[in-house]
């Protein structure tokens, strides 16, 4: 049994809720994992049914047919934070197959990241134009944060970030889809009076760009604090222009009934938009608020507020009794609008308790393990996601470093370390796509039961499910990554989905990040190089459930062909002069080697690898003292040998 924990969180910048009708269908960490948490406070209506989590279903791992996904990587930054809460739209996929992507990035990570800035890449359909140590380097010439990415009618792209040291946005645009030729325009949406508009989501139609954002607070001395709006403090607001981001016809205006009927407190990547012709979505969550959503049909002209989920204490202050423990959205929330003009949206789940009046803190439960899921079509709420019972004895084994915080600055006692994301659940950040046949997929992260750092915490994987009609129903997860002593976080997909899912996301090797949970004058969490991630997920391998870990992933694996059990990508970089990493997939435990050969046939290199686990895994070929030529890498377990080209510049 282990020892529950009641843990103190900083100041949170918003709370909020969601309602969950009928029973889970996912397995709920047991009530010594699931503690209460003290955060700052809000305020909701009546009263919603809460999911029973004694009497939890769940996705366990199943036997049957497996396949691995193939991934690379595009970027890196030693910034380790891409959101607080929602993904944002990071991914674009253009009309002729070829992909852009977009990041939070910092080369260096000296001097409090005052290198950092928005990191790019582009596919071309062959190759990343950008590869190696260039990967890192930014498109924007100031300290910036949080990218979104589109491209214009004429055929510039565009990337929109915070400013963030003087608040407000700028847009970075290149030539042409692919340009490295990059140029950062002046600032824009600033705010008078020193506030700080920052955190934006943008999206465009055509040369109509539409963006929602929040505000940094300050209680430094001579800092402006946050602004307060129709009773509102911090309030997310929305912009429009019709020209490209020249100017702006509508400049942080507020959305119509955000107000504090409903509302008493924004926060920082507590939203999403979506942008679908002359359809525009915006919706926000947040601890202890509704998830409300706001659809325009007139390009940003006018919206129509719609509750998705209410919480039963709107708004939440802090000073109701809410003994009931209701469940709640965590602000991690997406929407998509469908090729019919429907919108679904997205959010992790979490439920609160208040047993003091006296004060504006309540408590959240930080393991909840749950994905919600809402479709305008039917106007239904279920549980869409959540985490796999890899071990079958009905409980997810989550560590409690996986979802605790730091006390007053330090690793609570009994811990290894610490690695919530903010004021998420296990389950969150989800991010959707939608095909031509309008095939829903959504990506999120979650902890993999049995994948567990060197500090006893659980790693995160990148998990999916899709819906074939509309929302109505869902698939189990799938697990995309599945790395071993892996944290992979932040997932992000292109809103079109071809017959690829495209998915952008951060790895590393230690839970959580550096800027939020590394001790006061401490190590647990060093400021280390992240590596950006990106897979082109096959669309017919998901509708058949052949990706890791959901329906089609067994405990026992059926040996089959050379081809299915054992795998080795082309190594990246390739050419390279140091070193080249290569992918290799495995459908079981085995023991792996290293040879590489040159022209002659001559053996070069020749190691024992060590014992890899199942699934993806990354191994690193240092070809120092080579001369530069081509060589032969094969990668063998015994039984199996897969090899290929490498060249050494």
């Amino acid at each position: 049994m282990k020892k529950p924990l009641l843990l103190a969180l900083g100041l949170l910048p918003a709370l909020a809720f969601a309602q969950i009708q009928g029973e889970s269908n996912f397995v709920q960490p047991s009530p010594e994992q699931n503690q209460a948490v003290p955060v700052e406070k809000k305020v909701l209506t009546e009263m919603s049914p809460m999911m029973n989590p004694n009497n939890p279903a769940f996705y366990a791992a199943k036997k049957g047919k497996t396949d691995g996904v193939d991934f690379i990587q595009v970027g890196r930054t030693f910034y380790d934070l891409q959101t607080n809460a929602s993904s944002g739209r990071r991914v674009y996929l253009h009309n002729d197959g070829t992909v852009s992507l977009t990041w939070t990035t910092d080369p260096e990570g000296n001097g409090g990241f005052a290198l950092r800035g928005a990191g790019y890449n582009y596919h071309n359909g062959t190759d990343f134009i950008r590869a190696g140590e260039g990967n890192g380097s930014r498109v924007d010439n100031f300290r910036s944060g949080w990218p979104s990415i589109g491209i214009l009618p004429n055929g510039q792209e565009w990337i929109i970030a915070h400013d963030a040291t003087n608040g407000g946005f700028r847009m970075s645009k290149n030539d042409s889809k692919g340009s490295e030729n990059w140029t950062t325009g002046p600032a824009i949406l600033q705010w008078p009076d020193g506030q700080r508009p920052i955190w934006n989501r943008a999206a465009n139609n055509g040369n109509t760009l539409h963006l929602i954002c929040n505000f940094a607070d300050s209680s430094a001395p001579g800092d402006p604090r946050v602004i307060s709006r129709n009773g509102v403090r911090g309030p997310m607001m929305y912009s429009r222009s019709k020209d490209a981001g020249v100017t702006w016809d509508k400049e942080n205006t507020m959305l119509p009934g955000y107000d504090s009927t409903r509302i008493l407190g924004g926060g920082g990547d507590n939203y999403a938009i979506d942008v679908n012709g002359n359809t525009v979505a915006i919706v926000t969550g947040g601890l202890a608020d509704d998830v409300i959503l706001w659809k325009s049909t007139d390009d940003g002209e006018t919206f129509t507020r719609i509750i998705v989920d209410s919480f039963p204490y709107a708004p939440f202050d802090g000073l109701k009794f809410a003994l009931d423990t209701p469940q709640t959205n965590d602000g991690s929330v997406d929407v998509l609008i469908d090729n019919n003009g429907d919108c679904h949206v997205f959010w992790g789940v979490s439920r609160v308790f208040d047993d003091d009046t006296t004060d504006a803190s309540f408590n959240f439960f930080p393991a909840t393990a749950l994905l919600a899921g809402w479709s305008e079509s039917t106007g239904v709420t279920q549980g869409i996601g959540g985490v796999v019972d890899e071990n079958g004895n009905g409980t997810l084994d989550i560590e409690p470093g996986t979802w605790s915080s730091l006390q007053s600055g330090q690793v609570p006692s009994g811990l290894g370390n610490v690695a919530r994301m903010g004021n998420t659940g296990l389950v969150n950040m989800p991010s959707a796509g939608i095909d031509a046949q309008g095939r829903i997929f959504v990506t999120y992260s979650a902890p993999r039961e049995n994948d567990l750092s060197i500090d006893n915490v659980n790693c995160r994987d990148i998990y999916i499910v899709y819906s074939t009609d509309g929302g109505a129903t869902w698939s189990d997860p799938q697990n995309i990554t599945q790395v071993q002593l892996k944290e992979d976080a932040f997932p992000a997909i292109a809103r079109r989905v071809d017959d690829f899912v495209h998915v952008l996301w951060q790895q590393d090797e230690t839970p959580g990040t550096n800027l939020q949970n590394n001790a006061t004058g401490g190590n647990n969490q060093p400021v280390v190089e992240n590596a950006i991630m990106y897979a082109a997920v096959p669309v017919s391998k998901i509708i058949n459930d052949e990706i890791g870990q959901g329906p089609g992933v067994g405990l026992e694996r059926v040996k089959r062909g050379d081809a299915e059990i054992f795998r080795v990508s082309q190594n990246f970089p390739n050419p390279f002069s140091n070193e080249t990493n290569v992918t290799v997939y495995l459908t079981e435990m085995t023991d792996v080697t290293l040879t590489v050969t040159n022209l002659l046939g001559q053996t070069v290199i020749s190691q024992n690898l060590g014992t890899f686990n199942a699934g993806n895994s990354t191994i690193t070929i240092d070809a120092n003292g080579l001369s530069s030529g081509v060589y032969t890498y094969t990668l063998s377990t015994g039984t199996y040998s897969v090899g290929n080209k490498m060249i050494v510049k």
